[in-house]
């Protein structure tokens, strides 16, 4: 369980960040949030895909790790299986919340159950005097750049919901060395939605700039066949 504290020189300054090239707190996830901003990079190496929460019936876009539940095939012992790591995933051990006593303000968090956190080895997050080192000050720009992308994230699947183009789908992989099983609960753009909108919706998409953010998903799903290599190796 986390255990994320808003950071406080007085309380945190000596604290260090230990680097995890495996990203080993993601071991057990088989999938995780994505901006839209990330899509290019994404589709190089993970499908993306869209889940439903079964509660709210809010959409969520999210890249594929693993193909069932609590597998993630690009963790690694020391290392992590593919060159892009989603910043939700780099990012950690760190979040940016807003503050309980100021909701519009936003401070930075960590979560002090972390095996990457400790007050003997790593990067330091405050120099002796209680200021901010370069490595928070990196860390904190990445935080609210993530932050600053959630609103076009949302936007992005709102209007993919609100033009017909999400689709659910089942997948049936058949590894070489494995028994066939089943993966469902996902969804995906409609290709054949898609290329068939009117040209009022096509260039209403490609105002909002999303033409390229749809191709990245429907190419990502040639990465499936990467989980499924995975999955035998």
């Amino acid at each position: 369980m986390a255990n994320f504290q808003p950071l406080n020189k007085n309380k945190h300054q000596a604290l260090k960040v230990k680097l995890d090239p495996s990203y080993s707190h993601s071991a057990q996830s088989h999938i995780v949030p994505i901006s839209v901003f990330e899509l290019p990079q994404i589709q190089a190496e993970y499908p993306i895909v869209f889940i439903k929460d079964a509660e709210t019936g809010r959409f969520h876009l999210v890249a594929l790790l693993g193909l069932r539940p609590q597998e993630n095939l690009f963790h690694k012992k020391d290392d992590w299986n593919a060159l892009y790591i989603p910043q939700h995933l780099s990012n950690y051990p760190f979040l940016l919340s807003a503050s309980p006593q100021q909701p519009d303000n936003f401070v930075v968090g960590i979560d002090l159950d972390s095996d990457t956190v400790s007050e003997t080895n790593g990067e330091a997050l405050f120099s002796d005097n209680g200021e901010q080192t370069k490595y928070l000050a990196q860390v904190t720009e990445n935080l609210v750049r993530a932050n600053s992308q959630l609103d076009a994230t949302q936007n992005f699947i709102q209007t993919m919901v609100e033009k017909g183009l999400l689709a659910s789908q089942s997948l049936t992989i058949k590894p070489a060395n494995n028994e066939e099983f089943n993966v469902t609960g996902l969804y995906s753009i409609d290709e054949a939605a898609f290329n068939e909108l009117n040209d009022s919706d096509y260039q209403a998409l490609k105002g909002k700039g999303f033409i390229t953010a749809i191709y990245s998903c429907l190419f990502s799903t040639q990465r499936i066949a990467k989980l499924v290599h995975l999955t035998e190796s």
